[in-house]
């Protein structure tokens, strides 16, 4: 298991040794900017919240958020600072059991999250909309940020598939079942971890955990096809 975990990390870390402006540079600086927490300037937040989200393909296609500009994300980013969410800005995954608190406060950030979008636009592009916060969105924001859950996008979920892990749509009880991965896994993750993070950022555990599977979700879709549509290659994680 632990070349297959490093080897998959390090497949998806090469772009940015290969680059210095690569795209998926924008999840380093939104989250190193994030993890300052106090004093943080909430219209420099919502900037590098929005940059991040369009380079990570939430921008593109029918998107609410194409029709906004980055003060949308401002009752967001009040809600991820918000003193109550303190603990999951080091959660430790390592040492958490089925029951700690700690999952049912997230769970929470997450409803909350989806509100502030749901509740707070009533139109796009002119259009009286009710809007739909997908777990796609909702989990890219929480890994930009807070970074203690992965983003659950296709590569992602078709990765955990591949693992034996369950999803439908996302919940405590699969959610804890990916801990659990981790906790089994845990020397190998951190190794992962040791060694992206020594260009310099230092990469959550879950950070580590949405490469993985990513990537190997996305491997399998390579060898299933020559090439991937184009707009698949837009997407990263």
């Amino acid at each position: 298991m632990e070349s297959d975990i490093l080897d998959n990390v390090r497949a998806l870390n090469k772009g940015l040794q290969d680059d210095q402006n690569h795209r998926y540079r924008s999840w380093e600086h939104c989250f190193t900017y994030f993890q300052q927490r106090k004093g943080i300037d909430e219209n420099i937040a919502c900037l590098h919240l929005a940059f991040y989200l369009a380079s990570w393909g939430m921008y593109r296609g029918s998107s609410f958020l194409l029709w906004k500009d980055y003060l949308i994300h401002n009752e967001a980013v009040r809600e991820l600072l918000s003193p109550r969410y303190e603990c999951l800005w080091t959660i430790d995954y390592d040492n958490m059991r089925e029951n700690e608190s700690e999952i049912d406060l997230l769970f929470d950030l997450i409803g909350r999250i989806r509100n502030c979008y749901e509740i707070n636009i009533s139109h796009v592009n002119g259009q009286k909309k009710k809007v739909n916060v997908t777990d796609t969105l909702v989990t890219k924001i929480l890994l930009g940020t807070i970074g203690c859950v992965p983003a659950y996008d296709n590569f992602f979920i078709s990765g955990l598939r591949l693992k034996n892990l369950s999803f439908s749509s996302l919940n405590k009880k699969n959610f804890w079942e990916l801990v659990e991965f981790c906790q089994k896994n845990s020397a190998e993750f951190r190794n992962a971890k040791m060694e992206i993070s020594s260009s310099g950022v230092d990469y959550p555990i879950m950070k580590i955990v949405d490469m993985y599977f990513w990537n190997v979700g996305f491997a399998d879709y390579m060898r299933k096809k020559e090439e991937p549509p184009q707009y698949l290659q837009l997407i990263p994680n």
